[in-house]
């Protein structure tokens, strides 16, 4: 999925088709950083995916800090 930007609209939209993508008996686990969209209040996750958030500071759990 390509956008021009990034929020809370966007992740949903994301969220909803990749979660369409998942087999019926597969329940996926995604990781991210604390940026502020990704905690929103607004932010619908679908029941197979879990999302689990990075400590606060964790550059090196952060493939982006390693480049």
């Amino acid at each position: 999925m390509l956008s021009p930007y990034i929020n809370a609209e966007i992740i949903n939209i994301y969220l909803q088709q990749f979660s369409r993508e998942i087999a019926e008996d597969v329940h996926e686990v995604l990781i991210l950083d604390q940026e502020d969209f990704h905690k929103s209040g607004i932010l619908h996750v679908p029941e197979n995916i879990t999302i689990i958030p990075l400590p606060p500071y964790s550059p090196e759990l952060n493939p982006v800090e390693n480049l």
